[in-house]
C-alpha cells in the first residue's frame, strides 16, 4: 500500500513540475526586469511619450504576477530627464506602470505603458 501511495504521489508530482515547466516556456511573458520587458517600456517611453533617450527606470517593483503568472504588472519611477530638456509646459514624469504579456497566440510579448507625473509641491499663498 506503502508502495503505491509513494507511486501515485511521484506521478503527481512529476506531471505537476512538467505542467509548471510547460507554462513557463509556452505561456508565461518575460517579467518587469527582463532586458526585453525594458527595451521595450523604453522603446514607448522614447516613442510615444517623446522622453528623452536619456530616461532610465529606477526601483522597479512587481505589483502583480508570480511564477506562473499570465501578466506582470509593474511600477518604477522614471529618472534621467533633466526638466529643462522637456518642451515648455510638459508635465515632468515621475513613474511609469506597465504590464507585460503575450499576446493571445502566444507568439509576441507587448507592454502597455502609462505615465504618472511627478508631483511638485508649491507652496501657494
Amino acid at each position: 500500500m506503502r508502495l503505491a501511495l509513494a507511486l501515485v504521489a511521484t506521478v503527481i508530482a512529476a506531471f505537476t513540475t512538467g505542467c509548471v515547466i510547460w507554462l513557463r516556456k509556452h505561456i508565461v511573458p518575460p517579467d518587469c526586469q527582463d532586458p526585453g520587458t525594458l527595451a521595450l517600456v523604453h522603446q514607448s517611453l522614447t516613442g510615444h511619450f517623446k522622453l528623452p533617450a536619456s530616461v532610465t527606470l529606477d526601483q522597479i517593483q512587481t505589483l502583480a504576477g508570480g511564477y506562473v503568472a499570465f501578466r506582470f504588472v509593474c511600477e518604477a519611477h522614471i529618472a534621467g530627464i533633466d526638466p529643462n530638456d522637456l518642451p515648455p509646459h510638459t508635465t515632468v514624469p515621475g513613474s511609469v506602470h506597465y504590464i507585460s504579456r503575450l499576446t493571445p497566440d502566444h507568439q509576441r510579448h507587448e507592454v502597455s505603458v502609462s505615465v504618472q507625473p511627478l508631483m511638485i509641491w508649491e507652496r501657494v499663498q
